[in-house]
């Protein structure tokens, strides 16, 4: 892991971009709320190990009351333009490594499935339900291609508070609004929101009904 200055001046380019259909993210950048490391390889069980430290030390300092909106991304210098389903198989590969060395001294987030197939599903790291975005240079999306492979950890804990605040259907409103002035149509990812697993959204890359996540938790 690195902090690579380099890499988040991307990022927050990115961000603040034209292009990034995210308020949420956008506000997150601005107000101080994104914790950016970077790494050499997507997919690897190096880094996998890395984040697991990184993403520890992250739910650890964290104060999720302070900002509205606070995330977790992760960067990675390649490779490079992969295809969706190559995105989505590094991805996946990615979240593998990373939870086989979390789960040595952590265990699931309680009160969320591990099973990747459940609507009751979430992505624990150091006990904390996680929502991850993953995000690459070649995506359909247009809102959804930074500069290199990014993986963003969104807490559910967060979402509960955004919803309980009454903001969630607003915020979620002006994303979709904005998703159509850039791409002319809404991200059909968005539509299957709490129905079917999240696990289904995490590559943004549309799935047949009966995709199978080849994801496994240690439990």
């Amino acid at each position: 892991m690195t902090v690579d200055v380099s890499a988040a001046t991307e990022v927050g380019q990115f961000l603040l971009g034209d292009s990034f259909a995210c308020l949420a993210g956008r506000s997150a950048w601005r107000q101080g709320g994104i914790t950016h490391r970077h790494y050499t390889w997507f997919g690897d069980d190096t880094t996998g190990e890395q984040m697991a430290a990184d993403l520890q030390a992250y739910v650890e300092a964290v104060d999720w009351a302070a900002k509205p909106f606070t995330s977790f991304v992760a960067t990675f210098s390649g490779p490079l333009n992969l295809s969706e389903t190559e995105f989505e198989q590094h991805l996946w590969q990615q979240l593998q490594a990373l939870h086989d060395h979390d789960s040595r001294t952590h265990s699931w987030a309680e009160g969320y499935d591990p099973d990747p197939s459940s609507g009751a599903f979430a992505y624990s790291v150091a006990g904390h339900p996680f929502f991850v975005i993953g995000l690459h240079e070649t995506h359909s999306r247009v809102g959804r291609r930074p500069p290199f492979p990014m993986l963003a950890f969104n807490s559910h804990h967060q979402f509960d508070r955004i919803k309980a605040a009454g903001l969630w259907d607003r915020l979620a409103e002006k994303i979709r609004k904005q998703d159509i002035e850039l791409q002319g149509s809404i991200n059909p990812n968005l539509l299957e929101y709490e129905k079917l697993s999240e696990a289904r959204r995490y590559s943004g890359r549309p799935k047949p009904a009966d995709w199978a996540c080849p994801f496994s938790a240690r439990v």
